[in-house]
């Protein structure tokens, strides 16, 4: 099939500032709407160390969270949509990325360390074994920020891959795509060989394929469809649409059958896992479908903008309101789950904006907000 190439790629001028790709500002929200709702779900079949259901809560569950699988990816794919191959030197690179993410990561980090404890929930004793915690790694509470840590490793690793990907050619893009595709069955091998595949063994967990492996694809591949992939906007809804209802059917079926087979958390969400194969297909045909969002009605673009730029406070600041919701405002309605999911995401979200949204009028509230 012969494509078209109907997308007009920004331009890029020392002299002007670098225009807005419109997409990514709806990709931003949708996905942080996703987490969001993600988190809503957990609370009706996630206890603290298994999984629980009421009876006839598997299907709410399954139907709603398995497609919002793909929103980690999404914001993945964003940065590296928007980042590769850097433009800078590695020094400028870091200091502008890591002082955005990295100091308000500090303090939400500590908020929720202080928080319950400030409020009587935690002992002295308790806030001070997160606090130390944090030295290492995030709290339950924090449980979010994993995706902090992971951002970090990626955006380290960006200058060091940014030489290839300028002179890399299309097909050995490809030639690195197909082998990271490959290692994302790595999960589901390991439950037909326990006993590890590729070469791992006790004293080397490095299989062959682990240096292809992991969220750094997603990076990737965003910038194969920036340089590589320009269907027009028909191809890229009806590729998109299949490619996303293939990955969506996998998904809910797994997630299905692993429910049916136990409760123990590691095994049940086996199949949401971001870097198996069947949410990177869920991935690539959102990505696909999102990239032809062309909306700039200033009215709702401008909504839109708003939110995207207040998008990592609301991610940092979101779990603080999660419970909140669901404990004093939606659970006393007694209403359906499902109703019930998307009044937990809508409250959350609407409380996680109001508070970052004052906090970004404090002076320095960069540091705080992102």
């Amino acid at each position: 099939m012969k494509m078209n190439i109907t997308e007009t790629q920004p331009t890029f001028d020392i002299k002007k500032p670098t225009p807005r790709i419109v997409f990514l500002d709806y990709l931003r929200v949708i996905s942080i709407t996703m987490v969001l709702m993600v988190h809503a779900i957990e609370i009706f079949y996630l206890a603290v160390d298994h999984v629980s259901i009421k009876a006839g809560d598997e299907f709410w569950v399954n139907i709603m969270s398995s497609p919002l699988r793909a929103c980690v990816p999404l914001f993945v794919m964003a940065s590296g949509y928007l980042l590769v191959p850097i433009k800078s030197s590695p020094k400028e690179f870091y200091k502008k990325r890591f002082a955005r993410i990295l100091i308000p990561f500090i303090i939400w980090s500590v908020l929720y360390a202080v928080v319950p404890y400030i409020f009587g929930q935690d002992t002295f004793a308790v806030m001070q074994h997160k606090i130390t915690t944090l030295l290492h790694n995030f709290n339950l509470e924090s449980g979010h920020l994993w995706f902090i840590y992971m951002l970090v490793g990626i955006y380290l690793f960006l200058p060091i891959i940014s030489p290839w990907l300028k002179v890399a050619s299309k097909r050995f893009v490809e030639f690195y795509l197909v082998l990271w595709f490959l290692s994302s069955f790595h999960h589901y091998l390991k439950l037909a060989f326990p006993d590890g595949v590729f070469g791992e063994v006790f004293w080397n967990e490095f299989h062959s394929l682990w240096y292809f492996s992991g969220h750094l694809g997603f990076i990737v591949l965003a910038f194969y469809f920036r340089k590589f992939v320009h269907l027009n906007n028909k191809q890229s809804r009806i590729f998109g649409l299949v490619i996303f209802g293939v990955g969506y059917a996998i998904t809910a079926f797994l997630f299905g059958h692993f429910l049916s087979q136990t409760k123990e958390i590691y095994y049940v969400e086996m199949a949401w896992r971001f870097c198996t194969p069947n949410v990177i297909l869920m991935t690539i045909g959102l990505f696909l479908m999102f990239r032809t969002i062309t909306v700039t009605n200033e009215k709702v673009y401008g909504i839109i903008k708003e939110l995207s730029r207040l998008s990592y406070g609301v991610y940092l600041s979101h779990l603080f309101f999660v419970g909140l919701s669901w404990t004093y405002i939606v659970q006393p309605m007694a209403l359906s789950t499902p109703l019930s999911i998307l009044l937990v995401t809508f409250f959350t979200w609407s409380a996680s904006y109001l508070l970052v949204k004052i906090l970004s009028y404090l002076p320095k509230s960069k540091y705080i907000v992102g």
